[in-house]
């Protein structure tokens, strides 16, 4: 009996030892994009769009989605040649509106507001956008110091660090 206890142990412990050795396979999961789906918006949404972008004329490259809170977004190229996105909820009711602007070409009143207040800084990125009801704004990010700050400009100069 007690060799077949001890048989059993050495078997146990083998065994065990055995699976600790192997190798366990390092497969890596491969990631997966975010789908988007391409989406006709209801025709309200549609004609609150154009109504309230017909003075850029004819768009021709417009991509609708939905996003995850059942939001309308278009993206396209607008009149300046500009990435605009905008976001309107499934009744037509407008959302928000953003204008990834070229660094090179950022309005007067906002490099200076800037400067003034960050002196040196460096834009990184700038954004011109309009939410709901309030007044049109400016999402930067500039580096200043080799730090990064994110900073909302009203177009009347007030600067707000929002990092």
């Amino acid at each position: 009996m007690k060799n077949l206890i001890l048989l059993l142990m050495a078997f146990f412990v083998i065994a065990t030892n055995a699976n600790a050795q192997k190798k366990k396979s390092k497969t890596k999961k491969k990631a997966v994009a975010a789908k988007v789906v391409t989406v006709t918006p209801p025709t309200k949404v549609d004609a609150m769009f154009n109504a309230r972008f017909t003075k850029m004329g004819d768009i021709t490259d417009k991509k609708w989605s939905k996003n995850y809170s059942g939001n309308y977004i278009v993206k396209y190229k607008n009149a300046d040649g500009l990435n605009q996105m905008v976001e309107y909820k499934a009744d037509g009711n407008f959302v928000k509106s953003d204008v990834e602007m070229n660094v090179s070409n950022i309005p007067e009143n906002l490099r200076t507001a800037i400067a003034t207040q960050y002196p040196g800084a460096e834009f990184k990125s700038v954004h011109y956008m309009e939410t709901g009801s309030l007044k049109p704004y400016y999402k930067t990010t500039v580096t200043v110091d080799g730090t990064d700050k994110n900073l909302l400009v009203s177009e009347d100069g007030t600067v707000t660090d929002a990092s």
